[in-house]
């Protein structure tokens, strides 16, 4: 079955201030799918939630998610306060059998810290920094290519509507690579700005500033 997915994408502010755009969506949209902006660190980006039906989610994986965006992480990203009016929402959809499933679709917590570990106060000055784009391309290559799995998976609805949580300028990139460009139309979007790296010599500049993202870099590139 070839589905045409409804995408609806809503941002939020990651700030000290509470930002319910992405919890009120939940609410009034209804969508069939949720896509996060969380780490996944499993082979496929599925939430344990769609194993179950609508009515028999279990309150024990509920309440640990409530539990997980709750004390010390709101000391560190604030934030992530409005996540747990998204997911009373989304409980609520659940409770009047309404099915929504949940994908996680970043990339592992060991690629994604790496923004505390290296870049912390860079922002925004480091959208002119190349390194700061080769990280954004490896997440936004797993981004994708976990949409993909789940278009690739979903059997439900011809048109499934689906709710992104992805931040915009994230999105806006991911549906650049979910239409399959070339290796060089993938290298200009990116790192076509800057002189100082090359196809041949990127690699190794990465290799010598930061060990995960050349991990990445080899596992994942089309370079």
């Amino acid at each position: 079955m070839t589905i045409e997915p409804i995408y609806h994408q809503v941002d939020c502010i990651e700030s000290n201030k509470l930002d319910l755009r992405q919890a009120n969506a939940v609410r009034k949209y209804k969508h069939d799918i949720i896509i996060f902006e969380y780490p996944n660190n499993n082979n496929v980006p599925d939430m344990e939630f769609n194993n179950f039906e609508a009515l028999k989610k279990p309150k024990r994986l509920y309440d640990k998610m409530i539990k997980n965006l709750s004390g010390n992480i709101l000391k560190i990203h604030p934030w992530v306060k409005a996540d747990q009016f998204v997911w009373e929402n989304i409980n609520e959809l659940w409770n009047k059998n309404h099915q929504v499933l949940l994908y996680r679709v970043d990339a592992p917590s060991e690629l994604t810290r790496e923004w505390l570990d290296v870049w912390m106060g860079s922002y925004p000055c480091i959208e002119k920094n190349w390194i700061w784009w080769v990280k954004i391309y490896l997440r936004e290559k797993i981004m994708a290519k976990n949409i993909k799995y789940i278009l690739n998976n979903y059997k439900e609805k011809n048109n499934p509507n689906i709710l992104i949580f992805l931040q915009s300028f994230h999105w806006e990139h991911v549906r650049f690579l979910l239409t399959n460009p070339t290796k060089n139309e993938i290298w200009k979007y990116y790192f076509g700005n800057f002189r100082e790296i090359n196809k041949k010599n990127i690699g190794n500049k990465i290799k010598k500033i930061n060990k995960v993202f050349y991990k990445y870099w080899n596992e994942i590139s089309d370079f």
